[in-house]
This record gives structure tokens, sequence and C-alpha cells, in this order.
């Protein structure tokens, strides 16, 4: 279940970043070309789907929908969260300059 969750976790942030306002905000301003976003989302989504593969190996079928569906629910939610109010933690560093020699900081 771990492993799923991980997969849908993985999947979900594929999908949320492959969204032009979201890759902006990562990538500070960069654009994200057509076909890349659609590639971006074809794994996010392949993710999803081997997510219900793993968790169809450990279960019984309906089980493993129904506990992938509740998972899915939860990782999409907990993405989501991520985004709106941690954004810091998924934006792409750069580095900072110093403010009196004007030369990039290492961090």
């Amino acid at each position: 279940m771990i492993v799923a969750f991980a997969l849908l976790m993985a999947g979900w942030s594929l999908i949320a970043g492959s969204q032009p306002k979201q890759y902006g905000r990562v990538f500070h301003g960069r654009h994200l070309s057509g076909p890349l976003r659609k590639a971006i989302r074809g794994v996010g989504v392949a993710l999803l789907l081997a997510a219900l593969a793993v968790m169809a190996r450990s279960d019984s079928a309906a089980f493993a929908v129904l506990s992938w569906v509740c998972l899915l629910s939860v990782s999409a939610m907990l993405v989501a969260l991520i985004l709106a109010w941690l954004p810091r933690w998924v934006s792409a560093r750069r580095p900072q300059a110093d403010s009196v020699t004007g030369r990039r900081q290492r961090t």
C-alpha cells in the first residue's frame, strides 16, 4: 500500500506540475511546450494506473479498487494542499544573490 501511495503522489504531482500556472510557479516563470505537457500528463496517468495494478496484486479486485479510490482521493488532496500552502517545498531552487557583493551564494 505504501508503494501505491508513493505512485499516486508522484502521479498527481506530475499532473499538477503539467498545468501552466503550476509549472511557472515551480520553475520561476518558464513556459511548458504542448508536447512536453502531454508527455508529463501521460506519465502521471500511467503512475496512477500503476498504483491500481499494485493494489490489485495485493488484494481482491473489489477491495483493491475501493482502497485505490480512497488513496487516490487522499493523495490528490495532499498534493493540492502542498502546492497551495507549501510552494517552497516544490519550487526549483535558485541561488540567491548576496546583497553586498552581488555574487551568488552557494546553497
